[in-house]
């Protein structure tokens, strides 16, 4: 399973502030005008229409500007940070390696490189391109934070613990990187860190889905799954189409409080979109039990089994043997 959190649209002050600087501090604070001569201007317009998150606006300039000057790196990577906070990540990597390809020595280009590499699943390019940027400048927060977000990935969740704490100390303070190192520190055991960290990230921006999740899972190892379902019912809301994941923890949280329709719900949905889950399919056989339709559990039951076996999973496919044989003998399945 995997989620997706979309952590573009919190760097865009940081990039805005990096093309400003890039470009000599030129004045951000009012948008020229529509009618501004793009082709001399347009650099300067499309930083103002970043800012405001206007990105189609944004590259209709820089495509102008850029024609006059193709040699800008600084104006290359903005057009890259607009299409990818479009969600056209393959055009913006070809501009982020145009950039870099005209200046192999700006730092911002390999930060931005490095996070766009993460989210097409290039771990290694885009550990390589925060270890890059962090040799061009071991002080810059964003680096740390981003690298921490590769090793996350990459499930090396220690050497994401000492990023998140750097990027922290560094003087990273948006709701993302708390909540990213509450979930960290779930995962290595440090619930009592963790918890504060969540609790700032969602004081920060209690719409944070990064905040949200974070503090839904810690909420779940914890068994405390009525809190677990609120967040992940705000997580949901923010975003459904993009929330595979939570659709299954918030039907397998249900079935642990029994409210197994809820649970069922949530389970069919999640199948509905990942059908080869044997997770899924284990935890529906638990909510269709609990509602009475045996048959539907060993079914599922059938199904995990199968796929367990599939993927080589020995204990997970003698556990699901164990429900099976505990409904033949009437008695409810266990999880």
């Amino acid at each position: 399973m995997s989620t997706s959190f979309g952590g573009r649209l919190r760097r865009i002050v940081v990039a805005f502030a990096c093309a400003a600087l890039c470009a000599g501090a030129l004045a951000v604070a009012t948008p020229l005008a529509a009618s501004a001569d793009d082709a001399v201007d347009g650099f300067s317009r499309a930083q103002s229409l970043f800012h405001e998150r206007k990105f189609r606006e944004a590259i209709t300039a820089l495509d102008t500007y850029i024609t006059a000057h193709p040699r800008d790196a600084r104006a290359i990577v903005l057009r890259g940070d607009c299409k990818a906070d479009l969600g056209d990540n393959d055009a913006a990597l070809k501009d982020y390696n145009a950039a870099i390809g005209i200046d192999p020595e700006y730092q911002y280009a390999y930060t931005t490189r490095c996070e766009t590499r993460l989210q097409l699943d290039d771990l290694a390019g885009a550990l390589a391109d925060c270890n890059t940027a962090l040799r061009l400048d071991a002080t810059d927060p964003l680096s740390y934070e981003d690298r921490g977000d590769v090793y996350f990935q990459r499930q090396s969740y220690a050497l994401a613990l000492q990023d998140y704490d750097k990027a922290i100390e560094l003087g990273r303070t948006g709701a993302y990187v708390f909540a990213a190192r509450c979930d960290t520190e779930r995962l290595v055991g440090k619930r009592s860190l963790a918890k504060p960290d969540c609790e700032k990230a969602l004081a920060i921006d209690p719409k944070s889905r990064r905040g949200l999740w974070a503090r839904s899972r810690l909420a779940m190892v914890e068994s405390r799954y009525t809190d677990s379902i609120a967040d992940l019912n705000a997580y949901i809301a923010l975003n459904p189409e993009s929330s595979d994941t939570a659709y299954y923890y918030r039907g397998l949280a249900y079935n642990r409080i029994h409210s197994y329709q809820n649970a069922l719900d949530d389970l069919r949905t999640y199948l509905g979109r990942q059908s080869k889950d044997p997770d899924g399919y284990k935890e529906r056989a638990i909510a269709r039990y609990g509602v009475g339709d045996k048959a539907g559990a060993l079914a599922d039951l059938d199904l995990a089994l199968s796929g367990y076996r599939r993927d080589g999973n020995t204990a997970e496919a003698d556990r699901v043997a164990a429900m099976v044989k505990a409904i033949g003998a009437g008695q409810p399945p266990q999880p």
